[in-house]
């Protein structure tokens, strides 16, 4: 019942996408990764775990209210909830869940601190996106915090000398160009 990365039953888009985030970095690779297997077992008319650190993938069956996060290998907590509130497990109708048409919806509950942290990581994203240009070779994001136009990637695999106004290699017409444009 628990949900297992890698299961077949994922868009092949989905893994596509997974494997282009790859590249910009482990850490972030795992969240979006996480990410993917989460909105794998929702369209697979999954659950998640809404008990705060557990969130594993649940796949019940179908029109089964009651839900336990099975604590097998690790993977779950033991959590006994309703599907349909996402509450503790409770009898009859879930109160707290009905919309003006009675019909009852998925909720989950935010996370105010991850809500806020990744407020500010695009907060972040948006100041490197506007105050760094990418480095022509190998596109790490350079700042330049004053000096003349010649840049030098601090990557230590790059290390491409190259001009901050036309991102060419740095050369003697940049130099005589560009060397203190502002």
């Amino acid at each position: 019942m628990i949900f297992i990365p890698g299961n077949t039953g994922c868009p092949n888009s989905l893994i596509k996408e997974l494997h282009h985030f790859r590249i910009l970095g482990e850490e972030q690779y795992n969240r979006y990764q996480q990410y993917g297997a989460e909105e794998c077992v929702l369209q697979m008319g999954g659950v998640l775990c809404p008990r705060p650190g557990c969130g594993a993938g649940l796949l019940p069956e179908q029109g089964q209210k009651k839900v336990t996060c099975e604590g097998g290998n690790g993977l779950g907590c033991g959590f006994v909830f309703c599907r349909d509130c996402k509450e503790a497990y409770h009898e009859g109708e879930c109160d707290s869940m009905f919309e003006a048409s009675g019909a009852t919806s998925q909720a989950y509950r935010v996370d105010q601190r991850a809500a806020e942290q990744a407020r500010w990581e695009e907060a972040s994203k948006e100041t490197i996106k506007k105050t760094t240009k990418p480095c022509p070779r190998c596109n790490v994001p350079i700042e330049k915090n004053g000096g003349c136009m010649h840049m030098k990637c601090p990557q230590p695999q790059c290390k491409l000398e190259w001009c901050w106004n036309c991102g060419c290699e740095w050369n003697r017409a940049c130099m005589g160009d560009h060397w203190f444009d502002v």
